[in-house]
């Protein structure tokens, strides 16, 4: 694949080959080594690592050597045809693979969006890579039951995660990248955005992709990307394709047997990293109080809310290095 002009703040990428996949690596080196750990920043949907274009640079100069892959299927990385491989045990061995590449031991990873799916579970299925977890947004992935059946029962048959299994959602989302872009990187401006216009964690909002189809004059809030940034990721999906993203989704019912697995019981013991939240305050679809029952699961567990929606570290770049600076200094 023809490699695209990088966007003017990220480094040039070098790739690691995993267990299936190809990784486009952007990354940060402080000066010299001073630490037993490096950073992995892990992207969502529809996102790239250039997503984590803010926090590269102060992570390493904290002293960390840091890493944002275009995760498995997005941008420059390829993934396998087979849509069920983009499970959490296929993401987190590939985050696995990648300290291991880069010569260390463990490393804390982070993680926005679904890539907050891999940050929650790391701990659980690569137990040996990982030293701390940092996730923004996300609420911890456990999946006791099927996770397409509840959705539906809790949101009704229009939720997003069920129009995401489908080739019609694809086709929709590629026909006009720049378009599809403008549509989620939104900001409130006090009506909400496309991610919810009431302000709730309800079937409406959970629905939110369907109004992707309507007139852009009715969409509420302002494109939180500039004109590079949004010609940036609409180039690179142009080029790949919104499949390997939404094989994530696709993935979820792997997902579920793979926790069915792990936690055969139901139970989730305890793990023994120290793991920090990012939530944000005015994010109905990933909202605060999802996260309340984190502590249950972490012997050393922080929470902060910032005040911004879904797209974190894009609408408060400076204040979301800040806590993660804070959070890595203090603990590493």
């Amino acid at each position: 694949m023809p490699i695209p002009e990088v966007i003017s703040v990220l480094p040039e990428p070098r790739f690691v080959e995993t267990d299936g996949a190809r990784l486009a690596v952007y990354e940060a080196k402080p000066a010299r080594r001073e630490r037993d750990v490096c950073v992995v920043l892990c992207h969502g949907f529809p996102e790239l690592a250039a997503s984590w274009r803010h926090q590269l640079q102060p992570i390493a100069d904290a002293g960390f050597h840091v890493m944002a892959p275009d995760m498995r299927g997005y941008g420059l990385s390829d993934g396998p045809a087979d849509p069920t491989r983009y499970s959490i045990a296929e993401t987190t061995a590939d985050v696995a693979a990648l300290i291991a590449d880069a010569g260390y031991e463990k490393a804390v990873v982070v993680g926005h969006d679904f890539g907050g799916m891999v940050s929650w579970n790391i701990p659980y299925l690569q137990p040996d890579s990982v030293a701390g977890v940092i996730t923004l947004n996300t609420p911890f992935g456990y999946f006791a039951d099927n996770p397409l059946e509840k959705y539906e029962q809790a949101y009704g048959p229009e939720n997003y995660v069920a129009y995401f299994q489908t080739e019609e959602c694809e086709q929709l989302l590629d026909k006009d990248p720049a378009r599809t872009f403008r549509f989620f990187m939104r900001r409130d401006t006090g009506s909400g955005t496309n991610l919810s216009r009431t302000g709730r964690h309800d079937p409406e909002s959970m629905a939110y992709i369907h109004w992707l189809k309507d007139d852009e004059s009715t969409w509420p809030g302002e494109v939180v990307m500039d004109a590079e940034e949004l010609a940036f990721y609409a180039d690179a999906y142009a080029r790949r394709g919104f499949g390997g993203g939404l094989s994530w989704y696709r993935s979820i019912l792997r997902n579920w047997a793979v926790h069915t697995e792990r936690f055969p019981d139901g139970v989730i013991p305890r793990a023994g990293v120290p793991a920090l939240m990012i939530a944000a305050s005015r994010d109905p679809i990933c909202a605060p109080q999802l996260s309340d029952n984190l502590l249950q699961y972490f012997d050393e567990f922080e929470r902060r809310i910032i005040d911004t929606g879904h797209w974190t570290q894009l609408e408060d770049p400076e204040g979301t290095t800040e806590i993660i600076v804070d959070w890595l200094t203090r603990h590493f």
